[in-house]
């Protein structure tokens, strides 16, 4: 990259470098996190951990990839340009496919932070070999694999791994390779391919197929064209937040001031519902379904008026493949500067500001709104090691914001609910007591009346 000389004088904006599109994970990012959340275990798609001295356990897959890369051009249907000529040695296709790759090289180089890979040759052959793998897996995955290859050599006892590597965020290569290649190969159906991947986010999905339930019917096919991701980890990102559609800038939009303005203390799940805010889980895994809902009067009454509100949660699953994923969107948020394209990092710190201990993680696991394969400890400890780097953007200040409001409007039903809440056990087991205890002085009274 370019660095600056002092003496040279100050810079103007014309000779600054663009924002990568692929950029290293930011270190603020990597924190407290554990390594293998950021490096590939398997296979490694795009330069960054090509042929790496330091992790040597990804070149048996080199090999793996020509191969399947080979195979997939070689029996894949051709489109336009040798339309009826299946038999084409696959050597021709892939000279076809690194005709194309080249064209678009020097954009390809300039997504990355360092253009230090090789000469322009060694990059088009290494950007067509994983572009063809990642086809492939997308094809194995969405049941659409060449007929007369046989996948299971490559991907058995593998599969899980690959799925978590090529959605890393240093593990990409950009949007326009994959585009150019599939304009030339067999159709790969994409979306059907990110339906799949966004399955795991939905806990709901697997009880919907066991009981017989229909799944809920998937895009218009070619979404991702209305997307125009800039890599695959991109398109999954925003499809997770809703079809990547623009929520409308809002009459206050905030200000980059207010990202540090001080708020007051955000309470922990235990004691967010011990103010009478209760937690609800919203029935739906997108991340930006989160709202604050003060409660309604009849509602208000039913609860003794000590209910104020509720804060609604979507599920978040936290086994390992969503975990990763996630945490590469992060990454991924970090260094981008789209509107409103920061969901996962800021519903993310919206837990992590209500789990402080393990009973937190308990009641969000009561409430049905996070899903976690690790054990309570564990899961504080990942927030513990994940709130810090987290940008606190858009969606989180509004929800804080929200929760400070209504606390405050209603602070005297909120010190009562508290005091109820901590002590409604006792409420609970003395309430037939006093019931009796009510019925009989009733009783007392009632023989007092009748002797008179």
């Amino acid at each position: 990259m370019y660095r600056h000389d002092p003496e040279a004088g100050l810079l103007y904006r014309e000779q600054m470098d663009r924002p990568l599109i692929i950029p290293k994970v930011p270190q603020s990012v990597r924190g407290g996190l554990e390594k293998r959340y950021f490096v590939p275990d398997v296979v490694s798609i795009g330069p960054y951990h090509h042929h790496s001295e330091e992790e040597k356990h990804l070149a048996e897959m080199e090999k793996v990839k020509e191969t399947v890369a080979h195979e997939f051009c070689q029996h894949s249907a051709l489109a336009v340009a040798v339309a009826g000529q299946a038999s084409e040695a696959a050597t021709t296709v892939v000279a076809r496919l690194m005709e194309a790759v080249t064209r678009i090289l020097p954009d390809a180089r300039g997504c990355y932070a360092d253009a230090r890979f090789g000469n322009d040759k060694q990059l088009a052959y290494m950007m067509v070999v994983d572009g063809c793998f990642l086809l492939a897996v997308m094809a194995v995955l969405t049941r659409s694999y060449p007929e007369g290859l046989d996948h299971w050599w490559w991907t058995h006892g593998r599969m899980l791994r690959i799925m978590k590597d090529i959605l890393l965020f240093e593990n990409q290569i950009p949007w326009i390779v994959l585009r150019a290649l599939m304009a030339l190969l067999q159709p790969v159906p994409v979306d059907a391919f990110v339906d799949r991947i966004l399955d795991y986010f939905d806990i709901g999905v697997h009880n919907r197929r066991s009981d017989g339930a229909q799944p809920p019917p998937s895009h218009p096919p070619l979404e991702w064209e209305r997307l125009n991701p800039v890599h695959l980890l991109d398109l999954v990102h925003q499809r997770h937040l809703g079809l990547g559609s623009r929520v409308p800038v809002p009459a206050d939009p905030i200000r980059y001031c207010d990202y540090a303005r001080p708020f007051a203390h955000f309470t922990s799940a235990v004691e967010l519902a011990e103010a009478g805010i209760h937690l609800h889980g919203s029935g739906t895994c997108r991340v930006t379904d989160v709202r604050v809902e003060p409660a309604m009067p009849a509602k208000a009454m039913f609860r003794l008026h000590l209910y104020i509100g509720r804060l609604v949660l979507p599920q978040l699953a936290l086994s390992w493949l969503p975990r990763c994923w996630l945490i590469n969107m992060v990454a991924l948020e970090c260094v981008t500067d789209r509107f409103n394209h920061s969901g996962v990092s800021s519903y993310l710190a919206i837990l992590g500001s209500l789990v402080r201990a393990e009973r937190d993680v308990e009641e969000l696991r009561s409430r049905r709104i996070l899903f976690s394969t690790m054990s309570d400890r564990r899961t504080v400890e990942f927030f513990e090691g994940l709130l810090d780097p987290l940008p606190r953007q858009d969606l989180y200040l509004r929800t804080l914001d929200d929760i400070v409001q209504l606390r405050a409007r209603r602070s005297t039903r909120s010190n009562i609910h508290t005091v109820y809440y901590r002590n409604r056990s006792i409420i609970f087991a003395a309430a037939p007591l006093l019931s009796l205890l009510v019925a009989i002085i009733g009783i007392a009274v009632t023989n007092s009346i009748k002797h008179k």
